[in-house]
């Protein structure tokens, strides 16, 4: 065959082979669009893509590598920065970022570094396995561990997450066996010296292959299934890890669904992520949805004890606010908001999302409002029966507060709320109310005290965690095993042990449940944001009591922003400009999100707690392959060296070869005895392998050593056949 035909079918061939790879690794990178919280991952697919594009033109490492770590960083700028790419200002940033999370990373404290690191970090490995792919497809020409352990690793998914791993196992299987069998042509190919069909190659090859493969995976998929013979392996393996029992991190249920639950009683264990959207929220003003408040901590969980009565509201005027209920003491100053709720079908609630002080209620029907007078909670009733709410606008109102409001206030508290909201239970133990009493020993006001609760969790690295949550035994308190035994949590474990620590100081605070604000999505004509609210925004934070103001919230779950921020003493008093009805820019959403009582989880920062998971279930498979790859050596070592051999060119490439063949021989134990001289050696080894082409190299190679001026054309299409002859005899 002429020297282009061969040039093009070699280059159609690999063009073949890289697509069929990202194709491969693309199916590691689709399933964290479900089990992870980042709405980007078609960034992280577009870098992969780029990265072997890249490497498929085989350009020098002088320039391939800039090219792949520009992408890498104009990436991490799409991911988390604003500014312009080539401003540059994101830079320290970054910079500072990495400075940090080295430090993590030299203490082992992998659960506190932030999503850019981590992004970073995921980069970084899709860059070594993008390199990996083309060391498997190009230079050993074996795939099919890659395609095992993706196999295995979308059949873990499917079994024990939420992705749906059916037609991305068909993917899988079509593509892997079309990589297996153009891979195994190209071995019998070289073995053989086939010709490869005047350049049509793979395209003839690849076309009747593909034919079958495609047949075989259709009927499987239209055939008839059998009911399948063994038990499901979740239910076996939480009964095996003891979550039927005390001792597991779950009780009887296992994992908990996600949303919002109304018993509180026994909290702790883990959840499944669930991003099933609840209802969208058009608003003008930033806070979570309040649904409910409880007040009697048991030490396993939240309960309510006062007697309570049913009261009737009023929609144009639903502030029926009792001793226990009322939110904001009077004389505050208030600003003046709206909001409109849309739920989606079938996930209507019969309670009301409450955004602040309601001053009005607007529905299409004619609906009764109920207030629960202890926990605040609004239902909603038609003709009786509890009815749920489809859509309905809201007029509410936030206070304006300042920081030197909340110092100022003293420690005089009515009789209801120093009876309610100080209880702690005779069991709590002593070590609780003495890290208390530390922590805040030092601070002279009473919002001091509570700010030095709040982020006591942060600076004493206690991580947030969904998964390894324990579930306290019979004689363990909840707070007390969190603060001093697993120190992992969520929301409700954060919530609940700054409410105690306070009460433990004798400042009263209650336990609050809702959602978060959401995602947002967009900004309407009418000057109303757009949040889409999910199950998984479901969470839980604190509120606490301060003389003449009321209850204000705070936020201790780690990686949350409290949508409620007093004015600093700094701040200018003005009344904030009125929200523009056009950005200059589309926001980015950075709303965390979590979830409670049955379920939680992180907002957009998190990716990568679930991404870093994924990471580090890549990474444990790629060293798992590196280390069969060395086990396995000899069975690859051969194609490997004809590859890297075949057209290198250079008066040096004929010893280089050479030597390297005696290596090969060596590790694949055609030991050089020490008696030998190299033409003995080389008899010996056409002996071995029943040919006569060593003794000819031998005495090239003697010829090149003992000669005066070494000749630059002994790396010919002669020698090259004989050495790659010799190579392939080799039996591993």
């Amino acid at each position: 065959m002429p020297q282009s035909n061969q040039q093009q079918a070699s280059t159609l061939h690999v063009l073949v082979l890289y697509g069929l790879g990202f194709l491969l690794l693309w199916e590691w990178l689709r399933p964290l669009k479900e089990l992870t919280t980042t709405n980007d991952i078609q960034i992280f697919v577009m870098y992969t893509f780029f990265l072997f594009i890249v490497t498929y033109f085989q350009l020098p490492l002088w320039i391939s590598f800039p090219v792949k770590l520009g992408a890498m960083l104009y990436a991490l700028h799409s991911l988390y920065f604003f500014d312009v790419f080539l401003s540059f200002k994101w830079v320290p940033f970054l910079i500072e970022d990495i400075k940090y999370n080295l430090g993590l990373f030299s203490d082992q404290n992998w659960n506190e570094m932030t999503s850019l690191s981590r992004s970073l970090l995921f980069f970084i490995l899709l860059w070594l396995v993008s390199y990996l792919m083309h060391y498997w497809l190009v230079q050993t020409r074996r795939i099919f561990l890659f395609f095992f352990i993706t196999v295995i690793y979308i059949s873990i998914l499917d079994t024990f997450t939420v992705y749906d791993g059916k037609f991305a196992i068909i993917r899988t299987v079509f593509i892997g066996l079309i990589l297996v069998g153009i891979l195994r042509m190209m071995k019998i190919i070289e073995t053989q010296g086939f010709s490869l069909l005047k350049g049509k190659f793979p395209v003839l090859w690849v076309a009747p292959l593909s034919g079958v493969i495609a047949l075989s995976s259709a009927l499987g998929y239209v055939a008839p299934k059998a009911s399948p013979i063994w038990p499901d392996p979740v239910p076996f393996l939480q009964n095996m890890s003891g979550k039927g029992e005390e001792e597991g991190l779950g009780k009887g249920a296992g994992i908990a669904k996600i949303g919002y639950g109304e018993n509180d009683s026994q909290l702790g264990g883990p959840f499944e992520f669930d991003y099933t959207p609840i209802f969208t929220a058009y608003d003008n003003g930033r806070h979570y949805w309040r649904i409910e408040t409880k007040e009697f901590y048991t030490g396993k969980g939240w309960e309510n004890k006062i007697p309570t009565q049913a009261i009737a509201l009023e929609a144009d005027n639903p502030s029926a606010d009792t001793n226990y209920t009322r939110v904001w003491e009077d004389g505050l100053e208030m600003k003046d908001h709206k909001a409109r709720i849309e739920a989606e079908k079938r996930k209507e609630y019969s309670f009301l999302m409450i955004p602040g002080k309601l001053t009005n209620i607007k529905t299409e029907s004619d609906i009764n409002y109920q207030l629960d007078g202890v926990n605040g909670k609004i239902s909603t009733f038609q003709g009786g029966e509890e009815e749920k709410l489809s859509e309905y606008e809201m007029d509410y109102q936030l206070p304006v507060i300042k920081e030197e409001q909340l110092k100022a206030s003293g420690n005089q508290y009515p009789e209801t709320i120093t009876e309610n909201y100080l209880q702690l239970p005779e069991t709590l133990p002593q070590r609780v109310r003495d890290l208390a009493q530390d922590v805040t020993a030092d601070q002279p006001t009473l919002y001091d005290k509570v700010k030095t609760v709040e982020g006591y969790f942060a600076k004493n690295a206690y991580g947030y965690n969904t998964i390894e949550v324990a579930v306290p035994k019979d004689d363990e308190d909840y707070v007390d095993q969190f603060l001093f035994e697993t120190k992992i949590g969520y929301c409700d474990n954060f919530s609940t042990s700054m409410v105690v620590m306070l009460r433990s100081v004798g400042i009263p605070a209650r336990w609050v449940k809702g959602f978060t604000p959401g995602t947002f999505e967009a900004l309407g004509d009418d000057g109303l944001r757009e949040y889409t609210v999910t199950n998984a925004n479901a969470h839980s934070w604190v509120e606490v009591y301060f003389s003449g103001i009321g209850w204000v919230p705070f936020e201790p779950t780690r990686g949350f922003d409290n949508p409620f921020e007093p004015e600093s003493e700094e701040k200018d008093s003005t009344p904030a400009a009125p929200v523009p009805t056009q950005p200059d820019k589309p926001e980015k959403d950075v709303t965390k999100d979590d979830s409670t009582a049955s379920g939680e989880k992180t907002g957009s920062d998190s990716i990568l707690n679930s991404v870093g998971t994924l990471a580090v279930i890549l990474l444990i498979s790629l060293v798992v392959i590196a280390g069969l790859a060395y086990l396995f050596r000899r069975k690859w070592l051969r194609q490997y060296t004809i590859w890297r051999y075949k057209h290198k060119k250079g008066a040096d490439s004929f010893e280089e070869a050479f030597e390297r063949l005696m290596w090969l021989l060596k590790v694949y134990g055609i030991k050089r005895r020490p008696a030998f001289t190299l033409r003995e050696y080389a008899l010996y080894v056409d002996r071995e392998l029943d040919t006569k082409d060593m003794r000819i190299l031998a005495k090239a190679y003697e010829g090149v050593q003992f000669s005066p001026k070494k000749q630059s054309d002994l790396w010919n299409d002669f020698h090259k056949e004989l050495w790659e002859n010799l190579i392939k005899r080799i039996r591993p």
